[in-house]
């Protein structure tokens, strides 16, 4: 893992563990749309992380509905973190009011996703490699 992914990994670490402490502190109400709300945002995290560290080069720059990978799952994450916050203030919220709309949108998200990792594109660069040290030795 190069020195720029590995900063970029540790900035957003640090970060997302800032929000949950300061969350944490400021809120004494742990109901149900609080926590559906903090798994979907800790998801979002996570699989924003997921396509910096493991999207090939080929792959970041590939187009996703007409953006980049790593665009999408910032995209993903910026609006996924508004929502479960927003819907986190709420406490008396439905467990429909609060999962269908986080669980939607995490199901476009995959949508556009999913393919976009498991693409050619990110495992010919791979196999390229792979080849070229082979030739080496």
């Amino acid at each position: 893992m190069n020195k720029k992914k590995l900063t970029t990994l540790l900035v957003f670490g640090i970060l997302y563990v800032t929000y949950a402490v300061v969350l944490f502190l400021l809120n004494k109400n742990y109901q149900l749309s609080f926590w559906l709300s903090f798994g979907f945002i800790t998801a979002s995290v996570l699989f924003m992380l997921l396509s910096f560290t493991f999207a090939s080069k080929d792959g970041r720059s590939q187009q996703v509905v007409g953006m980049p990978v790593n665009v999408l799952s910032s995209i993903y994450f910026g609006i996924e973190f508004v929502l479960g916050t927003i819907l986190m203030i709420f406490p008396a919220l439905s467990f429909a009011a609060v999962f269908v709309p986080q669980f939607v949108l995490l199901a476009l998200y995959l949508v556009c996703f999913v393919p976009a990792i498991l693409s050619d594109n990110n495992y010919k660069s791979v196999e390229i490699k792979a080849e070229e040290k082979k030739e080496e030795l």
